[in-house]
């Protein structure tokens, strides 16, 4: 806020005040090598379920909390989604995922976690 007020040259200025918002956002660009952990957020009861990356076979076939199950061994015939390189599966598969999202579809929610 700037507030300004006086008698300058037989003109008084006026009190001027405004306020300035600002949007700030932050964007942080990382590569999977930089992923440390994955997390599962269970979309029933919130628990999360964390697992080192470099422990990471699978996704949990469900919460260890609430014991909502998140998928079924014969639900899918491969593990793999695309007959592509892993980085297309990987594109694929975030978009599956984000569509999941918009529908309310998702049993569990994947966060990647970072050193910073």
């Amino acid at each position: 806020m700037l507030v300004a007020a006086g008698n300058e040259g037989g003109f008084r200025a006026a009190a001027i005040s405004w306020r300035c918002r600002m949007a700030l956002k932050r964007r942080m660009i990382a590569g999977i090598d930089d992923i440390e952990a994955v997390t599962f957020l269970c979309s029933t009861c919130k628990a999360r379920t964390t697992i080192p990356a470099a422990s990471l076979i699978d996704v949990p076939q469900q919460c260890t909390a609430c014991n909502s199950e998140w998928w079924r061994a014969n639900e899918f015939t491969s593990n793999e989604s695309t007959s592509g390189p892993a980085g297309m599966a990987l594109v694929q598969a975030i978009r599956t995922l984000m569509a999941m999202i918009q529908e309310g579809e998702d049993r569990f929610r994947i966060l990647l976690e970072f050193e910073s």
